[in-house]
């Protein structure tokens, strides 16, 4: 199992000493689920960047205008998938 020493302030501290308590959990315990929980709901490694090419391979009846306009709305939704994922908010301890 992988090790990880990490330095927070003594406010954010304090904070994490409450919510452990709280939880009944050591701080490696509750550090551990919360790094959990803030990856989990990520896409697997390559799924985004892979997206617009299998849907250029689809076998289906679509014209070259709607397979276009399909890959244009699979990158606008990658975009938009990533762009929020990078303002998403901290996990508040």
């Amino acid at each position: 199992m992988a090790q990880l020493a990490i330095y927070i302030d003594d406010q954010l501290a304090e904070r994490l000493d409450k919510a452990v308590t709280t939880a009944g959990k050591s701080k490696s315990k509750w550090v551990a689920e919360a790094i959990k929980h803030s990856l989990q709901d990520q896409w697997p490694d390559g799924f985004l960047e892979n997206a617009g090419n299998r849907v250029g391979e689809m076998d289906t009846d679509y014209g070259k205008e709607d397979l276009k306009m399909l890959k244009e709305g699979v990158a606008e939704m990658e975009e938009a998938i990533l762009k929020s994922r990078k303002n998403r908010a901290d996990l508040e301890l």
